[in-house]
């Protein structure tokens, strides 16, 4: 009698069919168009069974946002890699956003499918992926304020953590603005973010000792 696979291995192979079922789907997006292709056509390139796809897959966005957050693992190893650790903060901040840019530009027919998922899926969403993955660049937006904070660029009496939070929301509304409202430029969108966040978040000595906000 076959012994059935044990829980690790198991987890491995799920983990290897979904992102083989996503990669597949981003190709038929890519030759015949997101909308023209179906779930049918997904997995039949795919060679899984119809019921295998959406025991795993509900919808068409559930597939598009894995392949999306396959892509923010790659990117965020690769983006932390690029930042020169010797540039100042807005620099870095600078060089991060006009990367996504550049990725959001090559991607843009996807993104408004993609944000109305995770909208619409907002409590599983909370916390990051089923395997610890990145969901945005609120990581990265982290990991650079940390350091700015130690080396006195920004304000220490709130956390690193919550000025991350806060400028991830204006990274995302000026990613919104660019997605809905014809003939903006996304990099000149994200110069506002950086000159409103640095602007508020810079380190500047008071007469009158902060309230730590947590």
């Amino acid at each position: 009698m076959t012994e059935p696979d044990p829980p690790g291995r198991r987890e491995r192979r799920r983990t290897q069919t979904l992102d083989h079922v996503a990669s597949t789907a981003m190709r038929l997006f890519e030759a015949q168009g997101y909308d023209a292709t179906t779930m049918e056509q997904i997995a039949q390139q795919s060679d899984v069974a119809k019921g295998t796809l959406y025991n795993h897959f509900p919808t068409k966005e559930a597939i598009l946002a894995h392949w999306v957050h396959l892509e923010l693992v790659v990117d965020a190893q690769r983006l932390h890699a690029s930042i020169d650790p010797k540039a100042g903060f807005t620099a870095q901040l600078t060089s991060l956003l006009d990367a996504s840019a550049e990725w959001s530009a090559r991607y843009r027919a996807y993104l408004l499918d993609y944000f109305r998922f995770r909208f619409l899926n907002i409590e599983s969403e909370l916390g990051g992926g089923d395997r610890g993955t990145p969901r945005d660049l609120s990581g990265l937006f982290e990991a650079l304020i940390a350091a700015a904070q130690q080396a006195g660029t920004l304000r220490t009496d709130v956390s690193a953590a919550h000025l991350a939070s806060l400028l991830h929301h204006l990274y995302f509304g000026a990613l919104m603005r660019w997605l809905t409202l014809p003939g903006l430029v996304l990099r000149d969108e994200f110069a506002v973010v950086v000159d409103l966040f640095v602007g508020g978040a810079r380190s500047a000595p008071r007469t009158v000792a902060r309230r730590r906000i947590p």
